[in-house]
């Protein structure tokens, strides 16, 4: 199996480096996590970093919006076309929930997952992607 680079597009430095951490520890995933805590430059940090799975959180991310998430998503797969998105939602938030469900039914990002999910579960998704 190829290493994949996961790219965490976030603000939450906190969120970010526990989530770097975890991955590192674990020996027996092939992920490379890098930190990309700027999303106004992170279609150009997927691009130098050759980002192969971007974990976006969308409530840094979407401002409660549809077609800002969407832009965001699209700038990402025009700077990078084979990148794949996977993003972070809460399950609690009912206006979260569905900007995850329509950008994924619309093509936007390839799969999501929520906050409260397993590592477990969330390593699987990664990778399978």
């Amino acid at each position: 199996m190829l290493m994949k680079n996961i790219g965490f597009i976030t603000t939450n430095k906190i969120f970010a480096q526990s989530f770097a951490s975890t991955i590192k520890i674990q020996k027996d995933l092939d992920f490379h996590p890098f930190l990309l805590l700027n999303p106004k430059q992170a279609s150009l940090d997927i691009v130098i970093m050759k980002i192969d799975i971007a974990v976006v959180d969308i409530v840094e991310i979407a401002s409660k919006n549809l077609a800002t998430l969407s832009a965001f998503c699209e700038e990402l797969q025009a700077a990078k076309p084979d990148i794949r998105i996977l993003l972070l939602a809460s399950q609690d938030d009912h206006v979260d929930r569905r900007l995850a469900m329509d950008a994924v039914r619309d093509g936007k990002a390839d799969d999501f997952v929520y906050y409260d999910t397993s590592l477990d579960y969330l390593f699987a998704k990664l990778g399978a992607m």
